[in-house]
């Protein structure tokens, strides 16, 4: 907040600054597409802060406000503040009226009265001459950090996923191990970071009542949770992804959705025929042909990835920590056959546990996602390679692996799709073989960072607003604060 005509003038030529820099970054022809696209939501966040503090002071000079209302008494000095600006006082007029110098004032206001008695604020009162209504709120519990933290873990969010992935850079180091203090302002803006995200009024955050995550919405209502897995964080992660996946399809508007094809074949010709032969990065390109965002994720933990449909739009979520392409290209297959599935259904959800769960072997449109996922990538070939491959090896499993390896050689077969294939079928047996299908997988590339820059150079940031925008580009990172 602005206090004075020193902070008013700097304040201008900060946001003047960054108006420039931001002009600047737009006019460049050299730089890297994501960055400067995170790089100018953030210059854009600064700017438009800077200049809302600018108007809110202009506003207060003209004297138009004649009511100025606060919520509890923590917002009661901020509102002196802006009651001596509103009635044209400057901080010496004020110093005057008090009998003190202007440098006392001026302590006062860069602390917000902090270290001023109740006696000095109803003198500060009395100089301005204004009223204060005689109400107290009771509040249920301690509007603290630290209150607020506590309700979220017992819902499974813990401090470091809502620093790393929820709350503003300066709200985060706020409530981060080494804040000694924390201000009610940051309090209040990390709750409306949560309502954002998980519909939760301030006053819910620190009532009596037990905290509950809304889960209707998502889906996970009808989501199976793993057993072992921590139900509450599950609930939790889930809820804020379908809201990042609904983020992602306000910002491609552009997309139109085309009719998803359900034939193996028929989707590996229209990519080959499209965008060349058949790799992760082409199949993310026919996606988004198909008006289907593909949103990465860099979480671990909670689930396995996701299909949502909104208003007859699919969004797929990705959700590996592997960086074999063979098992990024499987899961957005997978993903496609169920995005292809009841058509005629506005809405529709499906949230995927590991390959290993009993909830994916069970399932029939879980079994036949992943044959058609396989089919698209070994070209139909899928259960011809795999029975060669368990005759080759004998019907030993622990002859497998090389025998998928050689199969692939032979058959000129992409030896991790291959082996990502044999592991389903031996799964359907109660064979877990998923980890040497992984040691099969080549390594080394980054697929998240691929499907995240497939992303970011396809969203329109503008159409969403400066919370969901930093929320959005939170997820987007993995870099570390």
């Amino acid at each position: 907040m602005i206090k004075n005509e020193r902070q008013y003038r700097i304040t201008k030529s900060q946001a003047d600054k960054f108006a420039h820099a931001l002009d600047e970054l737009r006019c460049r022809s050299d730089k890297d597409p994501l960055l400067a696209e995170l790089e100018e939501s953030a210059l854009e966040s600064q700017l438009t802060e800077l200049r809302e503090q600018v108007e809110e002071y202009d506003i207060l000079r003209s004297g138009d406000q004649g009511v100025i209302a606060v919520e509890s008494f923590d917002e009661l000095p901020q509102a002196l503040v802006k009651a001596r600006i509103a009635l044209g006082l400057s901080q010496k007029d004020l110093a005057d009226r008090l009998g003190m110098k202007e440098q006392q004032v001026q302590r006062y206001e860069s602390t917000d009265y902090q270290s001023a008695s109740m006696s000095r604020l109803h003198d500060v009162v009395q100089a301005l001459g204004v009223t204060v209504r005689e109400e107290v709120f009771l509040p249920a519990k301690a509007e603290s950090s630290s209150a607020l933290l506590h309700r979220l873990k017992s819902v499974g969010l813990e401090r470091e996923f809502l620093i790393q992935r929820i709350f503003p850079a300066d709200v985060a180091a706020g409530l981060g191990d080494k804040a000694k203090t924390t201000s009610p302002e940051l309090v209040r803006r990390a709750s409306a970071s949560l309502g954002r995200i998980f519909g939760w009024q301030h006053n819910e955050l620190f009532c009596a009542a037990p905290l509950r995550i809304k889960s209707e919405v998502s889906g996970i209502a009808r989501f199976k949770v793993p057993s072992g897995a921590n139900q509450s964080r599950v609930s939790a992660y889930t809820v804020y992804s379908h809201y990042l996946a609904l983020l992602v399809l306000q910002a491609t508007q552009q997309l139109k959705p085309q009719v998803v094809p359900v034939d193996a074949a028929e989707c590996r010709e229209q990519i080959e025929a499209t965008f060349g032969e058949l790799t992760f990065q082409s199949s993310l390109d026919y996606l988004w042909s198909l008006g289907i965002p593909v949103l990465p994720l860099d979480d671990s933990g909670a689930f396995h990835g996701a299909f949502w449909r909104c208003d007859f739009r699919n969004v797929i979520v990705l959700k590996q920590q592997t960086k074999s392409l063979a098992r990024w290209l499987n899961d957005l297959l997978h993903e496609l056959y169920h995005a292809g599935q009841e058509p005629e259904q506005a809405e529709r959800t499906v949230i995927e546990a590991s390959e290993t769960s009993s909830e994916r072997r069970d399932s029939d449109e879980e079994q036949e996602a992943t044959v058609f996922a396989a089919n698209v990538a070994l070209d139909g070939r899928a259960e011809d390679l795999a029975r060669m491959c368990i005759d080759l090896a004998g019907g030993r499993v622990e002859r497998l692996k090389n025998a998928v390896a050689k199969v692939a050689e032979m058959e000129d077969a992409d030896i991790g799709s291959l082996a990502n294939y044999v592991a389903f079928r031996l799964s359907l047996q109660d064979v877990n073989w998923w980890g040497a299908a992984t040691n099969l997988q080549p390594q080394g590339c980054a697929p998240w960072e691929i499907a995240r820059d497939f992303l970011v150079s396809r969203l329109d940031l503008n159409c969403l607003n400066d919370t969901d925008r930093q929320i959005l580009i939170l997820a987007l990172s993995n870099s570390v604060r």
